[in-house]
């Protein structure tokens, strides 16, 4: 692991942002990621549940990582759409920064179960997950289609005070 970040700033998503989370997407899943008009859409119907990490320090970083929330079909239930961070910011406990931020924000909007799946081979965010109280729920196979597997997993926020 590489040194922490510590100037960091998290919050919300803007329609200036879209390029940049597009281009993040186009690093990472290549074909199948999010395109443009994803963002564009998730910010007009749910602006406060995409959010965003900037590094202050690294001024070549406009932008890294992003969580996107959509609700779910019961009361007070959001999945957690996607959560992805720079590759050249990993590793120094941005995302679970990024995760813990984002679940606090929705939380305090009054999401109380949030869902999300995840590949049983992407051992890594699993062990994020879990370290931010995400529990595996099920396995389902071919979730994503023929061969995409996913774990299920969900988190309880706290009940409040």
């Amino acid at each position: 692991m590489t040194s922490k970040i510590t100037e960091l700033t998290l919050g919300a998503a803007t329609l200036d942002d879209v390029a940049a989370l597009s281009r993040l997407e186009a690093s990472y899943y290549h074909d199948d990621g999010y395109p443009a008009p994803l963002f564009y859409q998730a910010l007009h119907q749910w602006p406060d549940l995409l959010q965003v990490a900037r590094v202050e320090s690294d001024p070549s970083s406009l932008l890294a990582g992003y969580c996107l929330g959509a609700p779910g079909q019961e009361p007070q239930q959001l999945w957690l759409m996607s959560l992805l961070v720079d590759q050249t910011q990993r590793g120094m406990g941005l995302g679970k920064r990024l995760l813990q931020h984002w679940l606090q924000h929705v939380t305090q909007r009054g999401y109380r179960s949030i869902w999300l799946s995840v590949a049983p081979a992407n051992e890594a965010a699993i062990k994020l997950y879990q370290a931010c109280g995400f529990v595996i729920q099920s396995t389902e196979k071919d979730y994503l289609g023929i061969g995409e597997d996913r774990h299920v997993m969900r988190y309880d926020a706290p009940a409040k005070d």
